[in-house]
């Protein structure tokens, strides 16, 4: 792996919330008497993305939808003590008091973990979009960036933004033109329902976007019809659009701009008793992608495949632990686990129409994985 410290700053975009999670080892039962464990944690897109990469020393500007409150302080003394980085800068940029958002609540959050299953209540008391402004005001207070992450932006949703000049994710992706970083975009659901006609104008922007199955469903959705996987692939092809499609428990799909003829496809990893909770899995991929990618636009296969080598171990290790990023690895731990589980981590390539079938039956799986 890259040492972090050697390379260029990351400025990360989107949530951050409180989260209590609820983790009972049977069902629940709802209307009954349930006897549970209860945690409270940081959660969050962009506390997950910034915790992971702060720990492993690399340069982190995190620019969240945190207000001035308890959980707030709670969120950035986390990220200050997480920041294993020499930089002052970075220091003084999330220490500093314009580290929160004017006028804001941080967002809470409750998630009910029963084995396998989650269920995720939000809580957002925030009707105004205050986020746009503070975005603008913080991204202008960064330097030496190569790399820009966009989460989940509660305040982009339909209901709230007016136009395209409101929009907090369009105003990250054009702050740092001038500057050409490495745009990785994990959407949430408040972009996604945009829906597809509109980002398609935007995304040539975007470096690599990455969504669950579930999500690239819902942003390619046409009316009530949900398209096929092989579509879905098909479509970002046509569009030249690097993406990563995450499988939950089954592994990760990777499209690569310029090289349609290849699939990459990160086998699962089976955890076995050390499984605990899926949550953050996703956004720890993401944060091992950018980890790995940080600094480069020409992206080859060999890169590609190794960022998603790596990120499959990052997303692996937290599904140790509950909540998305209770126990974030430094830099020699995830290097240490990397290599034990490298070889049943392989990402395979598959060319041609050999992935007909394989997408098909990973659209059945999912489809009885939920059921």
């Amino acid at each position: 792996m890259d040492h972090a410290a050697n390379k260029g700053a990351i400025v990360v975009i989107g949530g951050a919330n409180l989260e209590y999670i609820i983790k009972s080892d049977r069902p629940i039962d709802y209307g009954g008497k349930n006897s549970v464990e209860i945690e409270e944690l940081y959660g969050g897109s962009g506390v997950n993305y910034s915790l992971r990469l702060l720990r492993t020393c690399a340069k982190v500007y995190p620019v969240l939808f945190v207000g001035k409150d308890h959980a707030g302080v709670q969120i950035q003394q986390a990220l200050a003590t997480a920041c294993m980085s020499n930089d002052p800068k970075v220091h003084a940029f999330i220490e500093s008091d314009n580290f929160f958002v004017p006028d804001v609540t941080t967002p809470r959050s409750t998630i009910i973990v029963e084995g396998s299953r989650r269920t995720i209540l939000t809580q957002d008391r925030n009707r105004h979009n205050t986020f746009h402004t503070f975005v603008r005001k913080r991204c202008s207070e960064t330097e030496g960036v190569t790399a820009l992450v966009i989460g989940h932006i509660h305040s982009d949703k339909p209901e709230t933004v007016g136009s395209e000049d409101e929009m907090s994710t369009l105003l990250a992706i054009r702050a740092f033109e001038e500057e050409h970083p490495l745009i990785y975009a994990n959407f949430g659901s408040s972009q996604i329902a945009h829906g597809f006609g509109f980002w398609q104008k935007h995304l040539h922007a975007v470096d690599i976007l990455q969504l669950n199955i579930y999500e690239m469903k819902r942003l390619f959705r046409e009316g009530d019809d949900y398209p096929s996987l092989h579509r879905i692939v098909q479509k970002l092809q046509e569009l030249g659009i690097s993406a990563i499609i995450t499988l939950d428990k089954f592994g990760a799909i990777g499209i690569l701009k310029g090289h349609d003829d290849t699939i990459f496809m990160a086998r699962p990893v089976e955890l076995g008793d050390r499984f605990v909770d899926s949550t953050g899995a996703g956004d720890a991929f993401c944060a091992g992608m950018v980890s790995s990618l940080n600094g480069k636009r020409e992206i080859d296969i060999e890169a590609y495949k190794e960022a998603m080598a790596v990120a499959r171990s990052w997303a692996v290790y937290a599904c140790m632990s509950y909540g998305g990023a209770n126990a974030c690895p430094g830099a020699g731990t995830i290097e240490t686990f990397h290599e034990e589980i490298v070889h049943d981590n392989e990402v395979l390539l598959y060319r041609g129409d050999r992935v007909k079938d394989i997408f098909a039956l990973i659209d059945i799986t999912m489809e009885l994985h939920d059921a």
